[in-house]
């Protein structure tokens, strides 16, 4: 018996009766929403009639589409703004011919006007070979690469050796390289071309 009055009591402490007020209310609001019931079947003909003509009626085709990932949109991955390099812009041989880069005038250029680009290029050329080292030291093969791949605009040389004997003696200095000729300017202030492919020069 006390048991039973203990159990009574302690269900008295977390159940109690709602007071009447708060009934008269959720019955009004029952009476405005209407029964469950009727909701219930409300909801599940709307359900019913929206996901027929969305849905495949084959269970294995919507058992296949519930195993997949599924997203709620489609989400384009942000790509970051790389910053565009400036790269050089080189002319090219064809724009070289056009700009007329590769042409001198024949007249009113003067050998003396070329003394202080001669003077440059001794500077260069010291630097480049690194002549300031023993010539016992020097790597021999590779002084030998560096002189080939040298710049030789403002050099003085002379021609010693050719195949064509109208450049054997010629001397000045290297206003213009291209790729097989060099371009001098001589003492008397006259242009002249020579292949470098058919002579041995000094300088």
């Amino acid at each position: 018996m006390e048991k039973e009055v203990n159990s009574k009591e302690s269900e008295s402490m977390f159940y109690k009766p709602l007071p009447v007020d708060a009934r008269v209310t959720l019955e009004q609001q029952s009476q405005i929403l209407g029964s469950t019931t009727k909701n219930s079947s409300k909801s599940e003909d709307f359900l019913i009639e929206y996901l027929e003509p969305r849905t495949s009626a084959n269970i294995d085709d919507l058992s296949a589409l519930f195993k997949k990932n599924l997203p709620l949109r489609n989400v384009k991955p942000v790509k970051e703004n790389k910053k565009t390099r400036m790269r050089k812009k080189v002319l090219s041989s064809i724009e070289k011919r056009r700009l007329g880069l590769h042409k001198l005038p024949k007249t009113g250029l003067k050998y003396v006007s070329f003394a202080p680009l001669h003077q440059l290029w001794l500077e260069y050329i010291e630097n480049n070979l690194g002549l300031e080292m023993s010539a016992s030291g020097a790597n021999k093969d590779m002084l030998y690469q560096k002189i080939a791949k040298a710049d030789y605009h403002g050099c003085l040389l002379m021609v010693t050796r050719s195949k064509c004997p109208s450049y054997i003696g010629a001397k000045g200095i290297v206003v213009l390289e291209t790729k097989n000729t060099f371009q001098i300017i001589c003492e008397d202030d006259k242009l002249k071309s020579i292949n470098f492919l058919k002579f041995i020069r000094q300088f």
